[in-house]
């Protein structure tokens, strides 16, 4: 692509979606989210590690662990909404985990995430676990799956990840540059852990889903779908939802309920959405499952 596309094609598509009416209640969306999300975020303190793992005397419909890993900058607040239609579907075993950004780097936060889905596993003694990441979330999440090689894990979701990096990490922040372990310089789409990521690819017993958005002006949609052919992905539209706004989505909440309860056969979910196989004939490898939603 030349200089003058690379100019064009941007603001060719902001002005197509400018003429659709769901812009601008998308944009509004994620301003009311922004402010429901810093409301929230006090709520998040107070982690208190292994010992916030739930009771596992305690009768659970859905045997299985689900880990819950958030974003850059957040805390396991992020996941009330979320975690709620998980419960309610009988997903009770439910563990949200805090991290620190600015003092580790993405393969150490990804060394945590793995620890403590293993120390999840062996507490409730099931054979294996379900991962649910948002934003760098996902990336840790997929990172300690496929470099470290986390096994056991079923179904790994993630929410407008940044799997393609980010062009606005080249510029870090001065919260990023406090630390020379932080974990936001290496979202930028040259980094070392995205070249490894991309290395390092192959096919895993691992279900991988990736949510994204076309109007998440974080991570832009292409950029949070799981592209590479080998992980057999299944990329979902959540339509007309920014990065913070996404997380408070009833039908995204709805969809990965489905995706986790039809991993683990429960009544009235079906099977689950995988990838297109080679199309015999036609001579192109379908790679990607891409499936949509509306907003809401």
């Amino acid at each position: 692509m030349g200089a003058v596309e690379r100019v064009v094609a941007p603001a060719s598509a902001v002005m197509h979606a400018a003429r659709r009416p769901g812009t601008y209640t998308g944009h509004l969306r994620e301003l009311t989210a922004t402010m429901i999300t810093v409301g929230m975020w006090p709520l998040g303190f107070g982690y208190r590690g292994r010992a916030d793992f739930p009771d596992p005397a305690d009768p659970a419909p859905v045997p299985t662990p689900v880990l819950l890993v958030h974003g850059f900058g957040a805390n396991k607040s992020n996941w009330l909404f979320v975690s709620r239609y998980l419960e309610q579907a009988g997903f009770s075993r439910l563990h949200a985990i805090n991290y620190n950004p600015l003092t580790a780097d993405i393969p150490r936060l990804a060394e945590l995430c793995a620890e403590r889905a293993e120390d999840l596993r062996s507490h409730f003694g099931t054979d294996r676990i379900h991962i649910i990441g948002h934003s760098l979330g996902g990336v840790v999440a997929r990172y300690a799956i496929q470099v470290l090689g986390l096994r056991a894990v079923g179904v790994c979701v993630t929410i407008a990840s940044p799997h393609g990096g980010v062009r606005l990490a080249r510029y870090g922040s001065p919260l990023s540059r406090l630390s020379p372990l932080a974990a936001g310089l290496q979202l930028r789409p040259d980094s070392s852990v995205m070249r490894e990521l991309r290395s390092t690819v192959r096919s895993l017993p691992t279900r991988f889903v990736a949510y994204y958005s076309n109007l998440d002006l974080v991570v832009p949609a292409r950029r949070a779908m799981i592209l590479e052919p080998e992980l057999k992905a299944t990329n979902i539209l959540v339509k007309d939802h920014g990065h913070l706004s996404i997380m408070l989505s009833r039908r995204l909440s709805a969809s990965v309920v489905d995706q986790l309860g039809a991993e683990e056969g429960l009544a009235g979910y079906g099977s689950p959405v995988r990838a297109l196989g080679t199309a015999k004939g036609a001579g192109l490898a379908v790679s990607t499952t891409r499936a949509s939603m509306p907003a809401g």
